[in-house]
């Protein structure tokens, strides 16, 4: 399983390197067309793409950190760098967005005169590296959280990359150039709500909350189920790092035999890392009394 996830986590970086020089690309054209064509929209929209420059590095740095070797020290090695990499991450765009919903509303108190033609060509060329990003990172969405990130951000930027053509589009057509602070407090919208999924999940995980795709009383049932298993208690799950998982309680056994309950719990591990992909298991052996009968009962 970890020759798999090795060479998945090398196959994501490789894709990484590659999104990181697009969008590098894109911020220095936008950039650089934004102040030209004295465009707010595209000057947040090469922000948003600034930010997946950041958040495609932290994601190669992180995917590097979690094949370093378990140290006495860090048991788990520096898996956990890559949820703090994700709430910094997704706290920074928010920061951001907030900046340029702000610049955005100074602006439509006098908004300048807007170069269409320059900033359309400039849209589109974002456009077409933002959907690069996006088909190089869908593969390897599911691996990371950092790299769904990435492959988020990208989708967000493919969006507000649109948005802009449009906004353009109007400028060149009608001449209102009020549409474009317009579009980059839309833009600023777009980063706050991607970016809230990122800090929601990398907060629950920091705090060890119960993964979102587990039900604490379907996997006690599971672990009830085994044979031998006469209760569990004081059970917790929580997330290590993307798909790394891990499980502590306490069962109560139908056996007074050391032996015969080390089986047991072995079954119940094989049995959680077939239903749930749990592999990390810790269960403290209790023989059935009344006491844990009724402290099962208080707990589940």
């Amino acid at each position: 399983m970890a020759i798999d996830l090795t060479l998945s986590s090398k196959a994501a970086e490789k894709r990484l390197w590659i999104a990181l020089g697009v969008s590098l690309l894109i911020v220095a054209v936008e950039v650089t067309g934004g102040v030209l064509g004295q465009s707010l929209a595209l000057l947040g929209d090469s922000a948003h793409v600034l930010t997946d420059v950041l958040t495609v590095g932290i994601a190669i740095l992180t995917l590097r950190l979690g094949r370093m070797r378990h140290t006495p020290r860090r048991t788990f090695g520096y898996h956990r760098a890559e949820i703090f990499a994700a709430l910094v991450n997704g706290s920074t765009l928010i920061a951001v967005a907030l900046v340029i919903i702000f610049q955005a509303f100074l602006r439509l108190q006098q908004p300048p005169r807007v170069q269409g033609p320059l900033v359309l060509t400039v849209a589109s060329l974002g456009l077409m590296g933002n959907l690069i990003m996006a088909g190089l990172l869908a593969p390897n969405r599911k691996t990371s959280l950092n790299v769904r990130g990435a492959f988020l951000h990208a989708l967000g930027d493919t969006l507000s990359s649109l948005a802009v053509i449009i906004s353009s589009l109007i400028i060149i057509i009608t001449g209102y150039n009020g549409i474009d602070p317009l579009v980059a407090a839309l833009i600023g919208v777009l980063i706050i709500r991607s970016a809230y999924g990122l800090v929601r999940d990398s907060t629950n995980i920091l705090l060890e909350a119960t993964p979102k795709q587990f039900e604490l009383g379907k996997i006690a049932q599971t672990i009830r189920s085994v044979y031998g298993v006469k209760g569990v208690h004081d059970l917790h799950v929580w997330t290590i790092t993307s798909g790394l998982y891990a499980l502590s309680g306490h069962v109560t056994l139908d056996s007074d035999s050391i032996s015969q309950g080390s089986i047991i719990l072995k079954k119940v591990a094989a049995k959680l890392k077939e239903s749930f992909g749990i592999e990390h298991v810790t269960l403290q052996m209790e023989k059935e009394t009344l006491e844990s009968i009724q402290h099962e009962s208080s707990t589940l």
